[in-house]
C-alpha cells in the first residue's frame, strides 16, 4: 500500500513542510522515511514532517500526492491517527478553531474559555475533556431532533459546563452556570438562549434529566462518554481525577469516589440516548466494575506513601491549643483548607527556628525554640498544591497570647481534637491534620496549653 504526502504548505524553521502518512502501519511509514533520508526525529506521533526540499523526492519514491483534507481522511480511515485530545500541544488550537467556526463574532470569549479550561490545577477536567465532550455532542446531536437555537445552547453549555473547576462538587457547577449567564449576557447572546445554557449546565450538578429533555440527555451523555473509553484512556481519566483530589487522603478519596461510581452503576440505563448506549454502554459497565473493585480495596487501606514522581515540600508547623484543648488552625487567603500555623523553611533555617518565625508572622505570637516540643515528622498530600506532598516537622507549644490573622492568613478556627471519630472531622481540614497530627495529639500526653481562652463569639478567633 502507498504512503501519502500533502503539499509543503506549513511554514516553520525558514522553510515549509509536508505531512507524510501511511494507511497501513507505522512500520511501513518508518521504512519509507528511512529510504527517503528523513530523520526519525521528524516523526510526530502519526506522521512525518517532511521538508519542502524533499517533497519531489518523496513523490518520486512512491508517495501518493494528496491535498490536506484527503490526507486527514486517509489517516482517520487507517485507524492510525492520534486524536487531538491526545496531543496536549495542539488541543488549545483545535478548541479555538472550533469556537471561531461556530461563533465567529466572539473570538475573545473563546480565548477566555480556553484559558479557563487550561488552568494548571486541572488534570482530567482540562482541554482534552472539553474537546471530548464537544466531539461527543457532535456524535449525539443529529439524532436528538434539536432546532438551531437549542443546538446552539447545547454547544455553549458544553463549553461552559466545567468552565469553573476547583474540585468543589455543587459549587463548581453553580459558578459555571453563573459565569455563562454573565459572559454570554455581556457578549450579547439572547436572554432565552442564555437561560437555556444556564439550565443545561446546572443539570451536570446531579446528572439527572427528565425523559423529554433531549438536549439535557445529550449533554449528560457526552459528559459521561469517558466512562466508555478503552481501558488505557479510562485509566488516564481515573488517574487525572485522583490528581485533582491529591489533597484528599487515599481512603477518604476512595470512599467518596466509590459512592459516586456506585450511584452511576445503579442508574439503568446509564446513558439516556440510544446512540450513547450503543457506543459506550458495554465498555462503561466494564470500566465501572473494574474501578469499583479497586476502590473497595483502597478504601480499607491506610494512606499511601508519596508517589515516586511527587514533589515533596519540607515544612514545619506548630500545634497551639487553648485551655479547652482546641487546636488553632488557619486558612490562607484564596484557599479553602484549614491547616496548622507554619510553612516552608528558609535556606539554612532549622525546623524549630522556622516554626518560631512562622508563628510570629502568621498569628502574631512570640515563641522561643526552648518552648517547642517535637510531636513528630509526618508526610501527607499537600493541602493547596495539587500533586505535591509535604514532609512536616510538627511541634507543640504553649499559647502565649491571643492569635490574630496576619500576612496571608485570612481566617483562624479552633478545632476540637478529642471530640468524635476521625471520620467526623470537617472535610476542609488539610490531610496532614486529619491523617497524622490530630491522631498523634490524641495519643500524646497532655502538652502545654497555658494562655488566654479563645473568644466565644464569631469572627477570626472563633470556632
Amino acid at each position: 500500500m502507498p504512503v501519502y504526502i500533502d503539499p509543503p504548505l506549513w511554514p516553520a524553521h525558514g522553510t515549509h513542510f509536508s505531512h507524510l502518512v501511511s494507511d497501513t502501519s507505522y512500520e511501513e511509514l518508518h521504512e519509507f522515511a528511512d529510504r527517503l533520508g528523513v530523520d526519525r526525529r521528524a516523526f510526530d506521533r502519526d506522521h512525518y514532517d517532511v521538508r519542502e526540499s524533499q517533497y519531489h523526492a518523496a513523490v518520486a519514491a512512491g508517495a501518493l500526492p494528496v491535498d490536506g483534507r484527503q490526507l486527514t481522511r486517509v489517516l482517520v480511515r487507517s485507524g492510525l491517527r492520534v486524536p487531538a485530545r491526545a496531543r496536549p500541544d495542539r488541543i488549545a488550537r483545535v478548541l479555538l478553531r472550533r469556537w471561531t467556526t461556530r461563533f465567529p463574532a466572539h473570538p475573545a470569549l473563546g480565548e477566555q474559555l480556553v484559558d479557563r479550561w487550561s488552568e494548571p490545577h486541572r488534570h482530567h477536567h482540562g482541554p482534552a475533556h472539553l474537546l471530548a465532550v464537544l466531539e461527543a455532542v457532535d456524535v449525539l446531536r443529529p439524532g436528538a431532533g434539536l432546532g438551531p437555537a437549542r443546538s446552539e445552547a447545547l454547544v455553549l453549555a458544553a463549553w461552559f459546563h466545567d468552565a469553573v473547576y476547583r474540585g468543589r462538587p455543587g459549587a463548581d457547577e453553580r459558578e459555571s452556570a453563573e459565569l455563562a449567564r454573565t459572559l454570554l449576557g455581556a457578549a450579547g447572546f439572547s436572554e432565552p438562549l442564555v437561560a437555556e445554557v444556564q439550565r443545561l449546565v446546572l443539570l451536570t450538578l446531579g446528572h439527572r434529566v427528565v425523559d423529554e429533555d433531549t438536549a439535557g440527555a445529550v449533554l449528560l451523555d457526552a459528559d459521561l462518554s469517558v466512562l466508555g473509553a478503552d481501558p488505557a484512556a479510562y485509566a488516564a481519566y481515573a488517574a487525572g481525577v485522583r490528581k485533582e483530589y491529591a489533597h484528599v487522603p487515599g481512603p477518604v478519596f476512595a470512599q467518596a469516589r466509590l459512592r459516586v461510581l456506585e450511584d452511576l452503576r445503579a442508574r439503568q440505563p446509564l446513558f439516556r440516548t440510544p446512540e450513547a448506549r450503543r457506543r459506550w454502554g458495554p465498555a462503561a459497565a466494564r470500566n465501572l466494575e473494574d474501578e469499583i473493585g479497586r476502590l473497595r480495596a483502597a478504601a480499607a487501606e491506610p494512606s499511601a506513601d508519596p508517589p515516586a514522581d511527587a514533589e515533596v515540600l519540607t515544612i514545619t508547623a506548630v500545634c497551639l491549643r487553648d485551655d479547652d484543648g482546641a487546636l488553632l488552625t488557619v486558612r490562607k487567603r484564596g484557599t479553602e483548607r484549614f491547616m496548622l500555623v507554619g510553612g516552608k523553611l528558609d535556606p539554612g533555617e532549622s525546623a524549630a527556628s522556622a516554626a518560631v518565625r512562622e508563628t510570629a508572622e502568621e498569628v502574631g505570637l512570640r515563641l522561643d525554640t526552648a518552648q517547642l516540643s517535637p510531636l513528630g515528622v509526618f508526610e501527607a498530600a499537600a493541602a493547596n498544591e495539587a500533586g505535591a506532598w509535604v514532609r512536616c516537622t510538627v511541634f507543640t507549644a504553649p499559647l502565649t497570647g491571643r492569635p490574630v490573622p496576619l500576612a496571608e492568613i485570612e481566617e483562624l478556627r479552633w478545632q476540637p481534637v478529642d471530640e468524635g471519630s476521625l471520620g467526623a472531622l470537617p472535610a476542609d481540614l488539610a490531610p496532614l491534620l486529619r491523617e497524622h497530627v490530630i491522631p498523634a495529639l490524641r495519643r500524646a500526653p497532655e502538652g502545654p496549653r497555658s494562655g488566654p481562652r479563645r473568644t466565644a463569639s464569631g469572627g477570626a478567633g472563633s470556632r
